[in-house]
């Protein structure tokens, strides 16, 4: 229980960087957004937190693979947008469905990003275990 909580937590600061670096430089770029205040970084965070725990849908006792993980990501996506896409709107993040659509794609990008860096850590792990088992050979 104690691993899968500094797995949520590492996913938290994950997905809130992500998310301030897309909103705070990013979005001035692409001119989405001119500025963000105090209120909408806490409506980030808010999204954030629900992002994290909603990975806690990827447990298993066997490993997932194919459909059953894509099962899970779908239904972890569609939490994560009808969570973030009310907040974000009360927010005043977006009042379009430019916008919306916009905060949609974050949304995928930030998921699927999510498990890149979780891949790469893990890869970053096994190459670890290897050199340990070469020096013990």
């Amino acid at each position: 229980m104690k691993r899968e909580f500094l797995n949520v937590l590492r996913r938290f600061i994950n997905i809130c960087g992500c998310t301030l670096i897309i909103m705070v430089v990013i979005g001035p770029l692409l001119r989405v957004i001119d500025g963000i205040n105090n209120i909408q970084i806490g409506f980030l965070t808010i999204c954030s937190g629900a992002a994290a725990l909603s990975s806690l849908m990827f447990i298993s006792k066997k490993e997932l693979h194919g459909t059953a993980w894509w099962i899970r990501e779908i239904l972890c996506i569609l939490i994560n947008m009808a969570i973030t896409l009310p907040l974000t709107h009360y927010a005043g993040l977006w009042h379009s469905t430019g916008g919306m659509i916009i905060v949609m794609i974050i949304v995928i990008v930030i998921a699927f990003g999510n498990h890149l860096i979780e891949f790469l850590s893990d890869m970053r792990t096994a190459d670890q275990i290897n050199k340990k088992i070469k020096e013990l050979r």
